[in-house]
């Protein structure tokens, strides 16, 4: 197709690597494509490790009671049989006030029970020290209670029950759990790994004066079970006060912000491509003016107007198809040292543990999508496109007459 090879040509020129016009509008659209497939891999990262972490942390399903649970053997065994349903797990939950020495806290408690939990929850991944087997003798700390209270393993705590509040208000004194620490765990979730104490369910059952009631059980779903179905179905049997959460239902508010964010930081940085792919439409104008006397010549030869169209239409083409192709490589290249340059640029731009206090992770996430990438590379084509029409109706429609007494 001559149109093709002209519009090489006006690109490349013969002898030459490339106008200067040329290599501007190929960079510049290679830097927007390259942002914008940072940013959204990144932002891909964050969805995929946080739906993990959120997951390995509460369970697939999450039953829930706003009275405590007092039959919790016959309904550990009805929920094993309920059709979907892998593993169970009973918990409770609740806040302790956490002394050693000088030092307190008021960490959030999970009590688990030590033989069923693991099949529903990896906590064993997650231990930095210690036997998940010995809950039943102490307590397990995250890295970031154990920073704050100065302890370590074979220390003691001292733990406080909400029931000492109860007993102060009849002038009594309820004297403090003592617990050795058995192990420190970490979950690479801030909001965890800052404040959280796990311990035998037995433990925090004495501790909260629960006798043998939970709060609540962790689900693990069987493959290929859609889970906001089994809500469905469990809560249509479930009596009242109990209740079928998925995990998407207990953090809805804040997965709903995260597709936000994307959503958003993929509208903004779209303008970066939007304003290189017009920087086209530019170029390809000062073109036409330039080859004002050879459009006129194809016109005489014997060129239609939609040859004429399609030779800039082409150039657009090919300029966005090469600059797409040079910001994917741009962008997976810095997505691949992505942690190397936080840590460089840590102390000098960020603040230290800024991905830490602010985005609960010690490490930049990324994940690669081909959606994004499909979606990427078909808006710029489009964009690049369509900046290329005025300056190909431009030349199409312009007097042959004219154009060559102007020149």
């Amino acid at each position: 197709m001559w149109t093709l090879k002209l519009a090489l040509h006006y690109l490349f020129p013969k002898g030459r690597m490339g106008t200067f016009f040329t290599w501007i509008s190929i960079i510049g659209i290679a830097l927007g494509v390259m942002v914008l497939t940072v940013v959204l891999s990144i932002m891909n990262g964050f969805d995929k490790t946080i739906h993990n972490k959120l997951i390995q942390i509460n369970g697939q399903i999450k039953i829930l009671s706003s009275s405590i649970i007092e039959d919790c053997t016959q309904w550990m065994h009805t929920l094993k049989n309920f059709e979907g349903v892998a593993h169970v797990t009973p918990f409770v939950q609740g806040i302790a006030l956490v002394q050693h020495g000088d030092y307190v806290q008021f960490p959030r408690c999970l009590g688990v029970d030590e033989k069923t939990v693991q099949s529903v929850l990896p906590l064993r991944s997650f231990v930095c020290s210690g036997d998940i087997a010995d809950l039943n003798q102490g307590v397990f700390v995250t890295k970031g209670l154990a920073q704050t209270l100065n302890i370590n393993v074979k220390d003691t705590l001292d733990i406080y029950s909400p029931l000492s509040l109860e007993a102060i208000k009849r002038d009594e004194v309820l004297l403090p759990k003592e617990l050795p620490v058995v192990g420190i765990f970490e979950t690479e979730w801030a909001e965890i790994d800052k404040n959280t104490l796990l311990c035998s369910l037995k433990i925090l059952q004495d501790l909260y004066g629960l006798n043998n009631g939970i709060h609540g059980f962790s689900l693990r779903v069987k493959p290929g079970t859609s889970i906001q179905q089994l809500c469905l179905k469990l809560n249509a049997h479930l009596p009242k006060p109990l209740r079928a959460y998925s995990w998407m239902e207990l953090d809805t508010d804040f997965l709903y912000i995260l597709k936000l964010e994307k959503a958003m930081s993929f509208f903004v940085l779209l303008f970066v491509i939007l304003v290189a792919c017009f920087s086209i439409s530019s170029g390809l104008m000062s073109s036409v003016v330039r080859k004002t006397r050879e459009i006129a010549l194809l016109r005489i030869w014997g060129a239609q107007r939609w040859q004429i169209t399609a030779l800039f239409c082409w150039q657009a083409a090919f300029l966005s198809s090469l600059g797409i192709l040079l910001g994917f490589i741009g962008g997976m290249s810095v997505l691949h040292y992505r942690n190397g340059i936080i840590c460089f640029l840590t102390g000098l731009i960020f603040p230290e543990n800024f991905l830490w206090n602010f985005y609960s992770f010690s490490k930049l996430p990324a994940a690669y999508a081909w959606q994004d990438f499909a979606l990427i590379g078909g808006l710029t084509v489009i964009i690049a496109l369509l900046a290329a029409i005025i300056p190909a109706l431009k030349a199409s429609f312009s007097l042959v007459a004219r154009s060559l007494r102007s020149e």
